[in-house]
């Protein structure tokens, strides 16, 4: 009876640590202008500005210029970034951000769903508005998300989601950003941690492909008869949200790593008349002529990751952006891992640019390509007039680790940059600094913030 006690409490306690006692943000209500920034608008073909202005309103950016602004809004906020830099928010895709909590309690895991296709689910509805790992992924300049299903073949959709609003509707942008699809592993694994034969691993990827086939034919032969007779076919619930997938007009998203993989499932889907996208990827330099033909995009699951094999060279993976780059592929760069690293996605970008990304298109692969390659490219991730005024202000160069933000708007609501974490480092610096084992001198994580 203690047992259960305990373990009721213990899952209790993990819930209340779920929750995040910072309230959202409240509505802009006057126009507000950045003045005197540097504004690096992480558009293709468009240089920074070296000091220029900003103007928001309504959640909206209204203008961007070079300069003084010749004219400001009635009842404008002014706000002076002289020595600082505007950058738009990032965006990580593949991210669990709100799904999970506490790996170790299960009652905080919303990441999977029963069965294996169920295509109807969609992230956003099981997001979790006040987690506590949000406002650390906001402190790290990480102000929206594309979330994705888990588990499964085929997951469900992927959500585009802001980090900040009272509920999960308030937090949804775009409910169904791509249908997800765990493609089997085509290479078998030889590994001591393997407990399958080789034999058995294509087998079991065998059988898996055909039920792909199959479900995915089932669905095209649903929405077929849907067309032909609108009223005398039978409902299907899964069915009805494959229709824009296997029309070609909505984004499948395969979660795929090894070269063969990602051959398989690019090929498996030109076929079928399907819009591929890769998650995963780190396979991809051995399939550029494939991807670029098909111009098929690709989302770099992290670069803090070793090789991929024993016998791969050491810049396999962080080298991989600038290689992608170099042949033309679309891609951008996301962490794939768990949401309470969400907040270095700049810095798997800074990696990238160590092995040969250029910087600038270091910040558009976690701005506006990440958005580019999530649907929302006509409303996020750069600096432009009609643009959603999703950015930070930051101090230090771009896609270095002395970048911080210090002011952050997410549809133009000032953010609170604070969290949990922030908290208590200044709690054990104040007892440290009190048992003279610290400098008062010693600069406290979020400072600037």
């Amino acid at each position: 009876m203690n047992r259960v006690a305990n373990m009721f409490a213990l899952a209790t306690a993990s819930l209340a640590f779920a929750q995040s006692e910072m309230p959202a943000a409240a509505p802009q209500t006057r126009p507000i202008a950045l003045v005197h920034a540097r504004i690096d608008p992480a558009k293709a073909g468009q240089a920074p500005i070296d000091s220029g202005f900003v103007v928001f309103d309504k959640g909206v950016i209204t203008a961007v210029g070079a300069g003084e602004p010749t004219a400001l809004p009635a009842n404008c906020q002014t706000v002076d970034c002289k020595g600082l830099t505007v950058l738009p928010g990032y965006m990580n895709l593949g991210s669990v951000l709100g799904l999970v909590e506490v790996l170790q309690v299960s009652a905080t895991d919303d990441r999977v769903e029963f069965g294996t296709f169920h295509p109807e689910t969609r992230a956003c509805v099981a997001v979790n508005p006040d987690s506590n790992l949000i406002p650390v992924a906001r402190a790290g300049g990480v102000l929206t998300t594309c979330l994705f299903p888990q588990g499964g073949t085929v997951s469900g959709h992927a959500s585009v989601m802001r980090l900040d609003g009272w509920t999960s509707e308030n937090q949804t942008i775009v409910p169904r950003a791509g249908l997800v699809v765990q493609w089997p592993v085509s290479e078998p694994i030889v590994a001591p941690w393997m407990d399958k034969s080789v034999e058995d691993q294509k087998r079991d990827a065998g059988k898996q492909l055909k039920e792909i086939e199959r479900f995915f034919d089932q669905a095209k032969a649903w929405a077929d008869a849907t067309d032909a007779n609108p009223k005398g076919t039978p409902g299907d619930l899964r069915f009805q949200n494959m229709v824009e997938a296997v029309r070609g007009r909505e984004p499948v998203i395969f979660t795929a790593n090894s070269p063969s993989a990602i051959e398989s499932a690019v090929l498996w889907a030109t076929r079928r008349g399907l819009k591929p996208v890769i998650w995963g990827g780190t396979g991809a330099e051995q399939c550029l002529p494939l991807l670029k033909q098909h111009n098929v995009p690709v989302i770099v699951a992290g670069t803090h990751r070793l090789p991929r094999r024993s016998a791969s060279a050491v810049d396999d993976v962080y080298a991989l952006p600038a290689r992608l780059q170099a042949a033309g592929i679309p891609f951008c760069i996301a962490t794939g891992s768990d949401p309470s690293n969400e907040r270095h996605l700049p810095d798997h970008a800074a990696t990238a640019v160590a092995y040969g990304l250029p910087r600038d298109v270091a910040l558009r692969s976690v701005t506006s390509d990440a958005a580019t390659i999530a649907g929302v490219g006509d409303k996020l991730g750069t600096i432009e007039p009609g643009k959603m005024a999703t950015l930070q202000i930051v101090s230090g160069t771009p896609m270095e680790m002395t970048c911080e933000p210090l002011i952050a708007f997410i549809d133009g609501r000032r953010v609170d940059l604070g969290n949990h974490q922030a908290r208590l480092d200044a709690k054990y610096r104040e007892k440290y600094t009190r048992m003279g084992l610290l400098s008062t001198d010693a600069k406290p994580v979020g400072a600037g913030q």
